[in-house]
């Protein structure tokens, strides 16, 4: 099912302080309806299925580590899915690979000026991914987050490389950076983009990332009740 993107925003934030700020920022700056807002992954799962947002802006980690991408995958299933912005204190490869495998279709550090997350958010509705991932920090490139489906798909050398294509750094800038030969570099990308299952860096690039089969987490109780009351009703709003 379709349907033409409005600017319906479900807010996901385990912190009510926060969340509470960027609504009211959202509100102030014109970024859009916000229809719902979230302090978990399973209350963010049934304000989906209730409320048909066209965005869902989320963290990695909401109440427990990773749930934020969990709940990208999980929304990507439900009948009409939305599109999904990371927002996000962390930039580490192995969370860009995760965020990426799992559908997220944005990305902006919690860094970026309240201009760059308006900006993404109107770039999304037009269809237009936008990856930020504020000021590079020595020994950013290096952090990884070890997470299941990462470590099974991406080695840590290939979730190092990743972080780097993500920030379009070219073979030669990545050999420059992690001390490698530009033919073991090249080597590198061509395996990383087989895995992820795109066919170049501008693919790859476009967010438009084939998502993951393995390790799917139903939806809990009530979401899976609410989405199924809705597909019967023809998936109108409330």
């Amino acid at each position: 099912m379709t349907r033409e993107r409005s600017r319906r925003i479900v807010v996901v934030d385990p912190f009510p302080l926060s969340r509470r700020a960027l609504v009211g920022l959202l509100r102030d700056r014109d970024g859009g309806q916000v229809v719902g807002e979230a302090g978990s992954r399973e209350e963010a799962l049934e304000e989906c299925a209730l409320r048909l947002p066209d965005v869902v802006i989320t963290d990695i980690d909401l109440l427990g580590p990773a749930d934020g991408i969990r709940l990208c995958e999980q929304v990507k299933r439900l009948a009409v899915p939305p599109l999904v912005l990371v927002y996000s204190g962390t930039a580490a490869p192995g969370a860009l690979a995760e965020c990426l495998t799992h559908g997220a279709d944005s990305f902006v550090h919690r860094t970026a000026p309240v201009e760059r997350l308006i900006s993404a958010i109107d770039l999304l509705f037009e269809g237009k991914p936008l990856w930020y991932f504020g000021e590079l920090t020595p020994g950013t490139h290096t952090a990884t987050l070890p997470c299941e489906t990462v470590n099974g798909l991406l080695t840590p050398r290939e979730q190092q490389i990743l972080g780097l294509l993500l920030r379009r750094h070219s073979n030669e800038e990545i050999a420059e950076d992690l001390h490698l030969a530009r033919q073991t570099v090249k080597n590198y990308v061509s395996n990383i983009l087989q895995k992820l299952g795109v066919s170049s860096r501008r693919e790859l690039l476009t967010g438009k990332i084939p998502t993951q089969p393995a390790a799917r987490a139903p939806l809990p109780g009530r979401a899976r009740d609410l989405v199924a009351t809705r597909s019967e009703r023809g998936g109108n709003r409330p």
